[in-house]
């Protein structure tokens, strides 16, 4: 039987093709270069076929990265949001001062105490206000209140712009307040600001415990302070930019649109509900309530521990404050110029310490580092304050924000784990306000002590000189030396314990030993 030419044609073909080897059987072998005139196993990573999988694959990695990072969608506003206003705080901080220095009150002898007003109406309400303000947010739903406080905010901090321009009204022509007035302004919309952020910080706070799983909630605080210590690089430079650049009307703007993205971005965020330390129809015992917040910290072995060491870095980074430029100056014998960098350097160890509790943090334990973070950062106080020279008083200073933004750090993720969801609000509250009041008892005791008791104060303990503002810092680097030591002594038995496995969360003092942990 005669079989046709394309069968022929066939058949000739598989006999061929059976001869030889089948070289898909072969294993794959990978040239070290392509030889001159070889056949491509495969297109070019730039061709058309290979364009649309690799930008996939870059999609899906970038995707991955920002869920490790973010960790969740709703956790990604808050941070965005957070990100922006951070910048704009410190900026408008920055450029109030700046403003009200080299405009408002150039060349009055007072010029100083001016800007002290600006100092004493930011902190006075985190001191007065911020316990009391522990109790409504513990009451009220955590995302509406953030809602409504950022609303707040952006509506008074576009009203300082008030004192900050003259402008025309009609039959009355170009008015302008006089300063008095102007000051008083300014002062009255700080201290509203900061009544706000008193409801706005806790119920943050306690969002991040609502919106982020238990096990990624320390990686979700670590991220915030990231924020703080970039916040202080990127803000004062900005603030100088538009003050002397463009006006302080531009920095107004800046600050005002923040606080609206914030709201924007709180607004979007889709939250369970949240704990209320009131049922509702219950009637709610203001006093009661306080004392039960006040209570729960000091009967709580780690949140005690937690607000002693607080005080302890708000003493010793106060009386830094108000006698950097004097250390600087005097001390150093440096440029007033030199100033600026200080505050910097620090910023940038604020990124490093942030960074380095969030890399160590579950190796080592949040409880350990919060208590070699306080001998640390009280060592490097005191070899900072004998030094003579600029330079290595930087590399002192970088450190000091390392372990000073470790201690902060840390704390934020052991309250938030020590924490009942219907406490967050109160225990936030004290912790925070006692802080800030131990940074202004600081400020005020540290600049007195220093004009009065120590001025021209001089002695040689051991060959090492001592002189006023030395003497000050080596008295708050101990303070925070014996905090350590008391953290150590404190939270024994959470260090003791075995580090959790990754994916779990830190093991707590709970019980007996946590106090009233629930």
């Amino acid at each position: 039987m005669e079989t046709s030419p394309k069968e022929q044609r066939g058949r000739h073909g598989q006999s061929a093709s059976s001869a030889l080897p089948n070289l898909a059987d072969r294993p794959t072998v990978r040239l070290p270069f392509r030889p001159v005139g070889a056949l491509m196993r495969c297109p070019a990573p730039t061709s058309p076929l290979q364009a649309a999988p690799l930008a996939a694959s870059l999609g899906r990695r970038l995707q991955h990265l920002a869920r490790a990072a973010f960790i969740n969608r709703n956790f990604a506003l808050l941070w965005w949001g957070q990100a922006i206003s951070s910048v704009g705080d410190y900026a408008w901080d920055t450029a109030l001062v700046l403003w009200v220095a080299t405009y408002l009150v150039a060349g009055q002898s007072w010029a100083p105490l001016a800007v002290s007003g600006l100092v004493l109406a930011a902190t006075l309400p985190q001191i007065v206000v911020g316990p009391l303000a522990g109790v409504f947010v513990d009451r009220w739903d955590k995302r509406q209140t953030m809602v409504t406080m950022a609303a707040l905010q952006a509506i008074f901090a576009v009203l300082l712009v008030l004192p900050a321009a003259s402008f025309s009204l009609p039959l009355l022509g170009r008015v302008q307040l006089p300063l008095f007035w102007r000051l008083g302004v300014v002062y009255t919309d700080v201290a509203l600001l900061s009544i706000f952020a008193q409801f706005f910080i806790p119920a943050q706070f306690a969002l991040i415990k609502d919106i982020v799983p238990e096990k990624r909630q320390d990686q979700a605080l670590e991220t915030f302070q990231a924020i703080q210590g970039l916040a202080v690089i990127i803000g004062p430079p900005v603030a100088a930019v538009l003050v002397f650049g463009l006006g302080f009307g531009w920095a107004l703007v800046l600050n005002a649109l923040s606080f609206v993205v914030v709201f924007l971005a709180t607004l979007a965020i889709q939250a369970p509900p949240s704990a209320h330390s009131v049922t509702p129809g219950e009637v709610g015992h203001f006093s009661r309530e306080f004392l039960d917040g006040v209570g729960y910290v000091a009967g709580h072995v780690v949140l005690r521990t937690i607000l002693v060491a607080e005080v302890l870095t708000w003493l010793g980074f106060g009386a830094l404050q108000s006698l950097g430029y004097f250390f600087i100056t005097g001390n150093l014998h440096a440029p007033a110029s030199d100033y600026g960098l200080l505050g910097a350097d620090f910023g940038l160890g604020a990124i490093a310490g942030a960074v380095l509790v969030t890399v160590l943090g579950q190796r080592i334990g949040l409880a350990r580092i919060l208590w070699i973070a306080l001998v640390t950062s009280g060592l490097f106080v005191i070899v900072m304050s004998h030094l003579t020279s600029f330079y290595p008083a930087l590399g002192a200073a970088f450190l000091f924000g390392v372990s000073t933004t470790a201690v902060i750090v840390t704390a934020g993720p052991l309250t938030l784990d020590s924490t009942s969801r219907e406490f967050v609000g109160r225990v936030t509250a004290v912790i925070n306000p006692v802080g800030r009041l131990a940074a202004l008892i600081s400020v005020a005791l540290a600049g007195s002590l220093v004009s009065t008791v120590l001025r021209g104060f001089h002695a040689s303990v051991l060959g090492i000189a001592f002189g006023p503002v030395d003497t000050i810092f080596t008295g708050m680097g101990l303070l925070a030396v014996i905090g350590g030591i008391y953290a150590r002594v404190s939270l024994r038995r959470m260090i003791a314990r075995p580090m959790p496995s990754p994916g779990e969360s830190s093991p707590g003092l709970t019980g007996a030993e946590g106090g009233t942990k629930q």
